[in-house]
């Protein structure tokens, strides 16, 4: 019952932290402001009118997905490493929890709040999709929207995210910091992983396996949110749905089991 507790108090204590209300704030924030942006552009003739509220929505996923790195390094960091400054993290071990527990506990933590995170960023930009159609249009467009997709992508942007969640919490248990986990998670996404595609001619094979690509290739079937999207041809994506599933899993595996390693054998004494 030590991991149920655990869950618990792991829970309560990050919904006490500011860093996930300041986040989400800002979150929303950056979505309201993007909508409205988008569709002044579109009453001014600057953009397409075509579609309705289900191209805003993958307007708005499009949006998430170019700051979500950004996010889910946050959200990880301040889960993974927020006691390793203050030393409190030695106050679980000398109670006798085992590391296993308190590690896997705290994946299990940042994995449901990253799912509820981009729960609360589809609410976000289906509502400001509706408020400011309503304000710029008069009215709401919703007759191509497939709500039964709704679920799958959620799903899909979910897991497109969890290697990055691994990577944070792997960095977090290297530098017993979580400025340096999430930086080092913010480099990766937004600096090495943007280079190293561009170089896709050179390294293909790299560039097919990494997390982004693997997400994108998830992703790229979030067209089925729109009714009247033309099916996907067969090679749309770079790698087949379900491959990328199962890279994707292995991936967290791996990450989290070097995290486990590596926290195994900690010295946090001193």
């Amino acid at each position: 019952m030590i991991f149920l507790r655990l869950l618990t108090i792991e829970t309560r204590k990050t919904l006490k932290h500011p860093a996930l209300w300041i986040g989400l704030g800002a979150l929303v924030f950056l979505l309201g402001l993007f909508m409205l942006t988008n569709h002044i552009q579109i009453a001014r003739g600057y953009q397409s009118a075509s579609g309705g509220l289900e191209q805003d929505l993958l307007r708005g996923l499009a949006f998430y997905d170019w700051i979500s790195v950004l996010v889910y390094a946050v959200t990880a960091s301040v889960i993974a490493a927020f006691d390793y400054p203050d030393r409190s993290i030695q106050l679980w071990l000398t109670r006798g929890v085992a590391r296993p527990i308190l590690l896997f506990a705290r994946l299990t933590i940042i994995l449901f709040f990253g799912l509820m995170i981009i729960c609360v960023a589809v609410a976000a930009i289906l509502g400001f999709g509706t408020l400011s159609r309503m304000l710029f249009f008069g009215v709401v467009n919703a007759s191509n929207l497939n709500l039964p997709a709704l679920l799958p992508v959620i799903l899909r942007v979910f897991w497109g995210a969890v290697p990055y969640f691994a990577l944070t919490v792997l960095l977090a248990v290297v530098s017993r910091s979580p400025l340096f986990a999430a930086g080092g998670t913010i480099v990766y996404g937004s600096v090495f992983e943007v280079y190293v595609t561009r170089l896709s001619s050179r390294f293909p094979t790299v560039v097919r396996y990494l997390p982004a690509s693997l997400s994108q290739a998830l992703q790229t079937h979030n067209t089925s949110l729109d009714r009247a999207a033309p099916p996907l041809p067969l090679d749309a994506a770079i790698i087949t749905e379900p491959r990328a599933i199962l890279l994707i899993g292995l991936l967290f595996l791996l990450l989290s089991m070097a995290s486990l390693v590596i926290f195994s054998r900690q010295d946090l004494g001193g």
